[in-house]
């Protein structure tokens, strides 16, 4: 590597921690890299807008649309009730109820972030009625969130199929049962410490008649990611279509069957959209240009050199990289960490024949563990504010479920079918 090169790089980390926007971190240490190699002044902008002009791209801001949508709307609440009256009963009550709801809300938003924004408040203050200490009830909802970003639509899935050049149809597919692989595990880890804690009690069951009524009340709600998966599956749809589909399911549903006709949330909304999704567009814009300078200096090569220096068994070298991108998530953004070390780490593991879908599931779980430790832990800063209780107490008590989490990504990075199975009926 030049010394330019390692100047790029550590110039990214130090603006990065420094809390410097991600783009700039990306972009201005790559275009001087860039200019000081003597290629033409155009080359930046040429290179950003050659990335940025891609159909697939457009499926950002409308599931991001989605999520604000739901946001404004009342589905949030129904998926609550109706996850209350399948599984509040069980062990651990409303903690467990705080987990399901997350697995049906990240059908629809793809964001851990977007999902603490969205349903968070319910949960957190559900839980603190039903007598669930503060600090406790914003540790789960941030823990439950992980599961959003790889459960089909997921934001960081589509950008990784941008970046490595995967087929996001099969990055999106192969994230549903590794979601549920994570949601079993923090219902077991929930159970666990609901028994050792003596948590709030679950209570009795729902009546029949209960909970067909919130079944049928949220059911449009519910339906919307069964039939985003199964419209994938069977072809009728692209994953950019798919997301402008369930835009128009969203406002039918909400106009038709929960009867929001005030349109001004859809302005609400819209307006949101194009803030939060213009953040990540030109994010991936700068990315294209940081691509190019590792691709130039070959630092996927001098990193698969050295984890090969160590071994070349691919289990090992999963354990290696899994060990590297949980480092890397301490201290950076998982969107900034996953146009960092894609390009870097993705040729690496497809040398010692990991699927280049199963890396993209493996890299983007990895990463959002981050958002559950310090110093960075966006999901606890969110979680604590709207919970109103200290940021410190509430890692502590995420701490059991970045275990269970952990665990899970273990064994979705040494199945391989847990990820790839599906894709036998692409």
């Amino acid at each position: 590597m030049s010394e330019l090169g390692l100047f790029v790089i550590g110039a990214f980390v130090v603006l990065a921690l420094l809390r410097v926007p991600v783009f700039i971190a990306l972009l201005a240490p790559s275009s001087l890299y860039v200019f000081m190699t003597g290629r033409p002044v155009l080359f930046p902008t040429i290179r950003m807008v050659r990335t940025l002009d891609s159909f697939t791209l457009l499926a950002i801001p409308l599931f991001i649309y989605v999520g604000s949508l739901m946001n404004h709307g009342e589905i949030t609440e129904k998926i609550f009730d109706f996850a209350d009256s399948i599984v509040g009963h069980v062990t651990g009550g409303l903690a467990q109820v705080n987990i399901v709801t997350s697995l049906i809300f990240s059908g629809l938003s793809g964001s851990a972030l977007a999902d603490i924004g969205g349903i968070g408040r319910v949960l957190i203050e559900s839980m603190e009625d039903a007598g669930y200490e503060s600090d406790y009830a914003a540790a789960l909802t941030s823990a439950s969130a992980t599961i959003g970003p790889i459960f089909p639509p997921s934001v960081p899935l589509i950008l990784f199929g941008i970046i490595a050049e995967v087929s996001v149809l099969r990055l999106l597919l192969a994230g549903a049962v590794p979601a549920l692989v994570a949601t079993l595990s923090l219902m077991l880890g929930t159970a666990i410490l609901a028994k050792r804690r003596g948590f709030p009690g679950g209570g009795a069951r729902a009546a029949l008649g209960t909970m067909l009524s919130s079944f049928l009340v949220a059911l449009p709600a519910v339906l919307a990611p069964v039939l985003l998966i199964y419209g994938m599956l069977g072809g009728y749809f692209s994953p950019t279509e798919a997301a402008g589909v369930t835009v128009l399911y969203i406002l039918v549903i909400n106009a038709a069957v929960y009867r929001i006709l005030d349109i001004g949330y859809i302005w609400k909304a819209a307006k949101e959209t194009a803030e939060t999704s213009g953040t990540v567009v030109i994010i991936l814009a700068g990315a294209a240009l940081f691509s190019f300078v590792m691709s130039v200096e070959q630092i996927d090569t001098l990193f698969a050199n050295a984890l090969f220096s160590v071994s070349e068994n691919r289990i090992i070298v999963l354990l290696m990289v899994n060990v590297v991108l949980l480092f890397i998530g301490l201290f950076l953004d998982p969107i900034a960490a996953l146009v960092m070390m894609t390009p870097i780490v993705f040729p690496t593991l497809v040398e010692v024949g990991v699927d280049p879908v199963h890396i993209g599931v493996i890299m983007v779980f990895n990463l959002m563990l981050g958002l559950l430790t310090p110093p960075l832990g966006l999901s606890v800063y969110l979680s604590s504010d709207i919970a109103e209780t200290s940021v410190a107490s509430v890692f502590d008590e995420v701490q059991p479920y970045w275990l269970f989490l952990a665990g899970a990504l273990v064994v979705i990075t040494y199945f391989p079918p847990l990820s790839l199975a599906i894709l036998d009926f692409v």
